[in-house]
């Protein structure tokens, strides 16, 4: 579920970035055409019975509009990029984490020493690949909070998970399995 967390901010993020450059781009190209119409404004003998002064100070007004345009969609895409950019290195981590954590070899004698609840919860934890989060554990088995904590601090004293903060859960990791534990 971290992924989808993640995943929504980073969507977000993403749009925002493409919003900005959208922006940007659109700011650019009115300041391109503003600026020509002004230099044909001014310097130019096409528009001869017009008065230039009304129309360069519009222009002018317009033109300065589509440069602070340009910058704020600039600094929000810069601000986008760099949430992207953090978002994507912590998500690679939790990857390379969780990598890690499914090439744990785990012991199938371990299942033996461990009461019902115990049992199931560890199992859904190698189902899962080694790692959950402690909601999701919840809502797969149908025990309540207070069960699922007391069965994960059970298996915590043995030494077969490790529980990470994760916002307002925790994050269920299987640690190695020693052969002491499987031998108790």
């Amino acid at each position: 579920m971290r992924g989808i967390e993640e995943g929504s901010t980073l969507s977000k993020s993403l749009l925002n970035a493409v919003i900005s450059v959208v922006i940007a781009i659109s700011a650019v190209i009115l300041l391109i055409l503003l600026s020509f119409t002004l230099f044909l404004l001014v310097d130019s003998s096409v528009f001869t019975n017009l008065p230039v002064r009304p129309y360069s100070f519009y222009l002018v007004t317009a033109i300065s509009a589509s440069v602070v345009l340009l910058f704020v969609s600039l600094i929000f895409l810069f601000r986008n990029i760099r949430t992207i950019s953090i978002l994507s290195r912590a998500e690679s981590s939790v990857k390379d984490l969780n990598a890690e954590r499914r090439d744990i070899p785990i012991d199938e004698n371990v299942i033996k020493y461990l009461d019902e609840g115990e049992r199931e919860i560890y199992s859904i934890l190698v189902d899962a690949g080694g790692t959950l989060l402690q909601r999701d554990i919840t809502s797969v088995k149908g025990y309540s909070k207070a069960t699922i904590t007391r069965i994960l601090t059970r298996l915590e004293a043995k030494g077969l998970v490790e529980r990470i903060r994760h916002g307002t859960t925790n994050q269920i990791v299987l640690k190695r399995v020693s052969k002491q534990v499987s031998q108790k």
